[in-house]
């Protein structure tokens, strides 16, 4: 896959680049504003784009995400800011908070590479946070999907106890027929 990456931390951008071209893929940047990100983007459009909400310079990657959409580039949120993330949800494929391992982005790639690749994956990673259906580039159409894709990384009941379904289903806000699950966001990366 073509991933680009947008960090302003500069060491944690390379680190992800690295580990992402020893897998396989082809990263464009890091990039660590909107100027740098829009150039790499402009003769290529990337199938995902990884995208930290404060970027150099007190730039926002919520607006740098909104003008990737518009150019047709999917977009997952990598931030420690995820009240704001959440607030922009409709940006974005999902989330993914900071402080995370850089194992858990190569399994979120992985995942999203598996469904455009026309695979069913048999899970969402943990640590990645999937948004509905309005987060997808307008070029990618809608969304059919069956289940709501949040993996909780931490529960409301017992310390290191998983929520239950039915938990998990009522933290979940009130949604129309369509949802996002796997099927949904293959969907959305295979056009």
């Amino acid at each position: 896959m073509d991933i680009v990456i947008v960090e302003d931390e500069i060491l944690l951008g390379l680190l992800l680049a690295d580990a992402l071209t020893d897998v396989g893929h082809r990263v464009l940047g890091p990039a660590s504003c909107r100027a740098e990100a829009l150039g790499l983007v402009s003769d290529r459009t990337p199938h995902l784009a990884l995208v930290d909400i404060e970027l150099r310079d007190g730039e926002s990657g919520i607006e740098l995400a909104a003008e990737l959409r518009r150019h047709g580039v999917a977009c997952v949120f990598t931030t420690g800011q995820p009240v704001g993330a959440r607030a922009h949800r409709e940006l974005a494929l999902g989330l993914v908070e900071k402080p995370y391992n850089p194992t858990t982005i190569l399994e979120v790639v992985r995942y999203f590479e598996a469904l455009h690749a026309g695979e069913r994956p048999a899970g969402v990673p943990r640590g990645l946070e999937l948004f509905g259906p309005d987060a997808l580039p307008v070029s990618l159409g809608l969304l059919d999907t069956s289940a709501p894709a949040v993996v909780p990384c931490a529960g409301s009941g017992a310390p290191g106890a998983a929520p239950s379904a039915a938990a998990i289903s009522a933290s979940l806000p009130a949604q129309s027929e369509q949802r996002l699950g796997d099927a949904g966001v293959l969907e959305a990366l295979t056009g």
